[in-house]
């Protein structure tokens, strides 16, 4: 081989090595860029939440064309900080999509795809606005749901860890029941025998909402219907620590009668830190 042939080989096998390199570069920032978030740009972390967890995330404004019947759901704030909220438009959610964030990562890989599969409804659609409420009181987030839209609003400053997993239990329960109409028609057996639940929303207005008032409840929220005792339910055993389950035996029941009806639609994974 000659000396320009050994030249000509050696630029072709330089170029050749630059091209992979780039390519290499290009996918790790591709990588690197949807693992990684920015947690201080709401839109960065939106986009994450999207592509990861497959939901679909509105904010502000974008919400006001999916009315909530029933709630007053305020989409900009009142008062001396509305013009400087306003002006940091999307940048005002960072904090509730942080939590989010938070709340969506302890479930089992693909858990949210599952909720449109085999089933007539989109995935799950999360409504981030600035407020939520009812007759007087502020909510923290409200499950709604019509056709194929299965949807959780959450409140900026209200919406805490267990709240969101509250929210999700009621979208898991509408998503069960698509399947089996059935699934908790023997809810009531699991309470006290005699007890009828109150029907009675004002236990939020006056603070008593997170007591725990004894093993067969896991908040005195969940005595106002079978609804929110299953949602409450459902929220201690994502945030609570295994020492706070060993007292409540009724509790663990009604906790494993859930875990049941939800793992033909959401899989077993779900339980694998059943008490």
């Amino acid at each position: 081989m000659g000396e320009d042939e050994a030249m000509t080989l050696v630029r072709r096998c330089s170029r050749k090595c630059l091209s992979v390199a780039l390519a290499l570069l290009l996918l790790w920032l591709s990588f690197a860029a949807s693992a990684a978030p920015m947690p201080d740009d709401a839109e960065s972390l939106r986009s994450f939440l999207q592509s990861t967890y497959g939901v679909t995330v509105l904010m502000g404004e974008e919400c006001a064309a999916v009315p909530l019947k029933g709630y007053d759901v305020r989409i900009r704030p009142e008062g001396f900080n509305a013009l400087r909220e306003m002006a940091a438009g999307n940048k005002r959610f960072v904090e509730l999509l942080q939590r989010l964030w938070g709340a969506l990562s302890v479930y089992p890989e693909d858990f949210f795809f599952r909720f449109g599969k085999r089933s007539r409804l989109n995935n799950l659609r999360f409504l981030l606005v600035d407020e939520i409420r009812q007759d007087g009181m502020q909510l923290g987030g409200v499950h709604s749901w019509g056709g194929r839209q299965n949807d959780i609003y959450l409140a900026k400053d209200g919406s805490r860890e267990q709240a969101i997993h509250h929210e999700i239990w009621h979208a898991m329960e509408y998503r069960i029941l698509c399947d089996d109409p059935d699934a908790f028609d023997d809810w009531r057996s699991l309470n006290p025998k005699g007890f009828a639940y109150t029907g009675d929303f004002s236990v939020i207005r006056g603070g008593k909402d997170n007591d725990e008032p004894d093993d067969w409840f896991a908040i005195e929220y969940g005595k106002i219907n079978e609804n929110e005792d299953r949602a409450t339910v459902f929220g201690a055993f994502m945030i609570k620590e295994k020492s706070w389950w060993k007292s409540r035996p009724h509790l663990r029941k009604k906790l494993r009668f859930l875990l049941e009806k939800a793992a033909p639609v959401f899989g077993k994974d779900l339980a694998s830190g059943e008490l």
